[in-house]
């Protein structure tokens, strides 16, 4: 059995939304398209025998010079419906659910089907790959588990296809490395050896050409010593047409070109063809819910997305972890019990960003719509803890105040004055007084 050429005609055939199972070894294969029918010469409904798809089968040809000619997109929608029990998705502690809006937009994922074809020496082989990109990063795809139907041109969108294609080229040529690196690995052994037969056989015609060389310059030396001009001119000739410098520059030359011929022969070339590209949208429901506590309504929006089942998680705004129950403060935040607090004063429950802090006098808890800041020494304080003046008539805290024995009043401190009997009383009260005397 060809595993290649069978996932070429299941993938080929599922690119087209045929309806593809496998059987006892066989591929079975439903719904064909009619062009499809017409060019390949098959039945709306085939069963295909693994063995009978070997390389050299009409269909595998067909398939190929098919996918090398014609380069597709499809466009395919996952269905998904609004989820009946998004209630039961989210736990509530100190609120309930009033309303539930939703609307939604669309999100997108890509995937890339290649065609590799290696050619080295007398070899041609070619593997089908299908890549998957959500996001800018690469996931794992398959569709069977979900409701899939043809999409419509004008719910999608391309903005996603440039910057998804650059990330399926990489994961590409990540996937391709072991079998790139595997025929590599053979050819350089083949090439290792062929070259080291081609330096041997030059080696060998070297060493001849340099050994008569020499015996021709040997003659010639000779022929000069003895004053034989005749052996002399012809041992040059011969030198000259057969065994000069350019001579032997041309043999390493021809080695060279050798050489090259070789690694020529044991190259590999890789050719990936983009054959379909398939633009996969589905739903993400925005909601929008509200939130009743203690007759005060808080919106929030969620968003739900049905191919993890998973809605976007609730954070604390106050402390800003995950929230497993939602509390809603009087203050329009969400947020967890640890940071939910009621106020001393109008008893309404807020949460730290709503909270000012704490009386510094009784260290009850004080809303920021409750609390009271002395004019005088700046701190924070409930209402129960200040008292107002009959001087400014302003709140002040019961330190930075004194109430006066004669009048029965509070004033500021910087307002009381101290008797002669030694009592602090009121700048009035010791005014009114004969001689100041109290």
């Amino acid at each position: 059995m060809n595993e290649q050429n069978v996932k070429l005609v299941e993938n080929f055939f599922k690119s087209l939304k045929c309806e593809v199972s496998i059987h006892n070894n066989e591929l079975v294969i439903k719904g064909i398209p009619e062009k499809i029918q017409i060019v390949f010469k098959v039945e709306r409904n085939v069963e295909l025998n693994f063995e009978d798809l070997t390389d050299s089968a009409g269909l595998i040809i067909k398939i190929k010079d098919y996918l090398k000619n014609k380069p597709s997109k499809s466009l395919l929608k996952i269905d998904f419906e609004f989820p009946s029990n998004v209630r039961e998705k989210i736990s509530l502690r100190n609120c309930s659910i009033s309303k539930i809006e939703k609307n939604h937009e669309n999100n997108y994922f890509s995937r890339f089907s290649f065609l590799t074809t290696f050619r080295y020496k007398s070899n041609i082989e070619q593997v089908l790959n299908e890549i998957f990109v959500h996001e800018g990063k690469i996931v794992s795809g398959d569709l069977e588990d979900y409701n899939v139907k043809e999409g419509r041109v004008e719910e999608a969108s391309t903005e996603h296809l440039a910057k998804d294609y650059e990330v399926a080229k990489e994961k590409l040529h990540e996937l391709l490395n072991n079998k790139v690196s595997e025929i590599s690995l053979v050819l350089d052994t083949d090439l290792g050896k062929e070259v080291s037969r081609i330096e041997e056989h030059y080696v060998s015609i070297l060493n001849e050409f340099n050994l008569n060389r020499n015996r021709l310059l040997e003659r010639i030396k000779e022929a000069e010593a003895s004053q034989d001009d005749e052996k002399s001119k012809r041992a040059k000739e011969l030198l000259n047409s057969s065994f000069s410098e350019s001579h032997l520059k041309r043999l390493n030359d021809e080695k060279k070109v050798v050489i090259d011929n070789e690694k020529m022969k044991n190259a590999l070339d890789v050719e990936n063809r983009l054959i379909n590209t398939t633009i996969i949208y589905y739903p993400i429901f925005k909601i929008f819910l509200g939130l009743k506590e203690a007759g005060f309504t808080k919106v929030i929006e969620v968003v739900y997305n049905p191919l993890t089942d998973k809605l976007t998680d609730f954070i604390c705004d106050s402390c800003k972890t995950s929230l497993d129950q939602i509390n809603v403060c009087h203050g329009g935040h969400i947020c967890c019990s640890s940071c939910l607090h009621a106020c001393s004063e109008c008893g309404k429950r807020f949460c730290r960003l709503c909270i000012a802090g704490v009386c510094n006098s009784c260290g009850k808890v004080v809303c920021k719509n409750c609390v009271r800041e002395c004019g005088d020494c700046g701190k924070l304080f409930c209402k129960n803890c200040t008292r107002v003046s009959s001087l400014t008539g302003k709140e002040k805290c019961s330190s930075c105040v004194s109430y006066c024995p004669i009048c029965s009043k509070i004033f500021e401190n910087r307002s009381m004055v101290r008797s002669s009997s030694g009592k602090m009383v009121c700048k009035g009260c010791l005014s009114k007084s004969p001689n100041g005397v109290l």
